[in-house]
């Protein structure tokens, strides 16, 4: 499979590409399956996987596509520059932050999500953190690597318990997550989030609360709310400080909600207890950060919730919406509805419900 940087060239097929980093560095696929034999059985479909990995796409990476699935890359303005062929984006995940919507919007190319896939994933990594910071997992791994076995009997957990769980969003794998914690005995759910649906809220036993409240009170904080102007540096100095000592902070939504060196700080003081975080600032993670002293963090590296399960899902969701765009129709999960309005964007879908009923549906 190869890419194909032409605008114009093999116009007769429908070509999909997919970021480098579905591959390894032997050029293999990097998960077992990622949905694609959902367009492999059509012969008017051609697929490409992007040959170059690079932060930021550039131009020439992306033309001569109708349809790309990607994962890490930026899609920013100038990745779309002289870019007129792509009809739509297919992000891996529920984050979009890394994707400019309004040069997409504008350029007539839809952005869509997988929810789906990643629900159920992510939720259970939330349990996972919890549960491994309650019961000290990586303290008592560490000491007992080193021979200090009598000294991690004495390191006591604390078990979720009657305890008291917060959480900064409500959206889907807030809500599973709240199903899951469940089963722990947790006394009380609470959850900051202004745009949550309260009859919701309240079927799955959760008091709606402002942020304040939810920081004073949490032995859990979890940070489930998506990336945006309103969210970014939500939680700083003024936030830690009215934790209580012993809460634990639970990020597995996108660092830069937090602030870093705020965190660090109430780490490293014992103005809380503790912090297990998926996702950071600056990505990757520099070795030489602060966070990875401290032996009250759990760190991971935005791949917690990775399993195969996760790609299958989410890699089906992408395909099914580029074979939605391949009949002409619209794909579900468009994080830009806006596009419907452009007419370079519907101009391009009349062109793919044509050739498809030009074949009787069947190429």
């Amino acid at each position: 499979m190869s890419v194909v940087p032409s605008e114009a060239g093999a116009q007769a097929a429908f070509r999909v590409g997919f970021s480098a980093d579905f591959r390894d560095q032997r050029g293999q696929l990097a998960f077992p399956d990622i949905g694609l034999s959902l367009l492999e059985s059509h012969a008017g479909i051609s697929l490409d996987f992007i040959r170059e990995y690079r932060p930021e796409y550039t131009p020439e990476q992306l033309a001569g596509y109708d349809v790309l699935i990607s994962l890490k890359p930026k899609i920013t303005a100038q990745s779309l520059q002289g870019v007129t062929r792509l009809c739509a984006i297919g992000r891996c995940g529920v984050g979009y932050d890394n994707v400019d919507l309004a040069a997409c919007t504008e350029r007539g190319i839809a952005v869509y999500i997988t929810p789906g896939g990643v629900i159920r994933p992510v939720a259970e990594s939330i349990v996972l953190l919890v549960l491994a910071l309650s019961h000290n997992l990586l303290k008592k791994d560490r000491l007992v690597r080193q021979g200090r076995w009598a000294e991690s009997t004495r390191r006591l957990g604390r078990e979720p318990r009657d305890r008291v769980v917060g959480t900064i969003g409500l959206g889907n794998i807030a809500c599973e997550a709240v199903r899951l914690l469940r089963a722990f005995d947790v006394r009380r759910f609470l959850a900051f989030d202004p745009y949550a649906d309260a009859k919701r809220a309240a079927e799955l036993g959760v008091e709606l609360a402002s942020l304040e409240a939810l920081l004073r009170q949490a032995d859990y904080v979890l940070v489930n709310c998506p990336l945006t102007a309103d969210t970014r540096g939500l939680l700083g100095a003024e936030q830690f400080a009215l934790m209580k000592p012993d809460a634990v902070l639970i990020n597995t939504a996108r660092g830069p909600i937090v602030q870093e060196d705020a965190l660090i700080d109430a780490l490293q003081s014992g103005r809380i207890a503790g912090a297990a975080l998926d996702v950071f600032e600056h990505e990757p993670l520099d070795a030489g950060s602060p966070l990875t002293k401290l032996e009250n963090v759990i760190l991971t590296s935005h791949s917690v919730a990775w399993t195969e399960e996760l790609f299958r899902d989410m890699g089906r969701i992408d395909c099914e919406g580029a074979l939605a765009i391949y009949r002409g129709e619209a794909p579900q999960h468009v994080v830009n509805p806006q596009v419907f309005g452009n007419l370079a964007f519907r101009d391009k879908l009349a062109r793919y419900k044509a050739a498809f009923a030009a074949t009787g549906g069947r190429r």
